[in-house]
């Protein structure tokens, strides 16, 4: 149809534009979780029917976590059969011996991620003890600070809810030395690359956990971070622009 016969020419094209905008954003909202069509939702109804469990017994901060992070599902689906009565077993951490960096944790390990912690669960709420566990077992060389060592040091401390708290004096008491830096890219960047210090953050926990560790610099002077949440977002590495906004407090670690 050429454009004499066709009397809405302009609303072909508006119509057509607008749809790709919506498919697009459509597309964009379930990057990095488990779209429209496999929602959280589906996925616990139909593994709580064929498991004798109901939708109820999940929690709606649990549903939400397997919504944005479908790494957490094997931990989501069993929080029913593994919330009751749980105790963490002991944790053996001796392929950390020796480690030349912070090993990778995440605060929904199937082995802590149910402990109680802060009126919740190690799994939503354990940023500051996991990352801090990753920090203490690289500085310190002691594989024996697991996140359930020092998720227990939190609450002797009562800082559960207080995890500047836990990141500063909790990590004193595990014997590290512990200065609050500046939010500056060479502040950080010194502190990593010269000192040789593990780096601890405390985040806006938009883009990232509300804890990371800023492990080390790549060879293309990008930072290399654990995500406590995100095996995914640990794998990449940013640059300080990328990170930086969305930092609230930061200290450099050492022995």
């Amino acid at each position: 149809m050429n454009k004499k016969n066709n009397p809405y020419p302009q609303f072909r094209t508006v119509f057509f534009i607008v749809t790709a905008i919506i498919l697009m954003n459509a597309s964009l909202k379930y990057v990095g979780g488990l779209g429209k069509n496999n929602s959280a939702e589906k996925i616990i109804n139909d593994y709580a029917a064929e498991n004798g469990f109901k939708f109820s017994d999940y929690p709606e901060e649990i549903v939400n976590l397997l919504n944005t992070n479908d790494e957490t599902k094997e931990f989501v689906l069993d929080y029913p059969s593994k919330i009751v009565n749980f105790k963490p077993d002991a944790v053996n951490f001796s392929q950390y011996q020796g480690c030349t960096e912070p090993p990778l944790l995440m605060q929904w390990d199937l082995r802590w991620g149910y402990m109680s912690y802060d009126d919740s669960v190690m799994g939503i709420s354990g940023s500051a003890p996991t990352a801090l566990s990753m920090a203490a077992i690289y500085e310190l060389q002691d594989i024996s600070l697991t996140p359930v060592r020092v998720a227990e040091l939190a609450a002797d401390i009562n800082s559960e809810s207080k995890p500047e708290k836990l990141l500063s004096n909790g990590a004193r008491e595990l014997g590290m030395t512990v200065t609050e830096i500046p939010k500056n890219d060479s502040r950080v960047r010194q502190a990593v690359s010269e000192d040789g210090c593990v780096v601890v953050c405390t985040t806006d926990n938009e883009e990232f956990s509300s804890v990371i560790v800023i492990r080390g610099i790549d060879e293309n002077g990008k930072y290399l971070i654990n995500d406590t949440m995100s095996t995914s977002r640990s794998d990449k590495s940013y640059t300080f622009r990328d990170i930086g906004e969305h930092l609230k407090k930061i200290w450099k670690y050492g022995r």
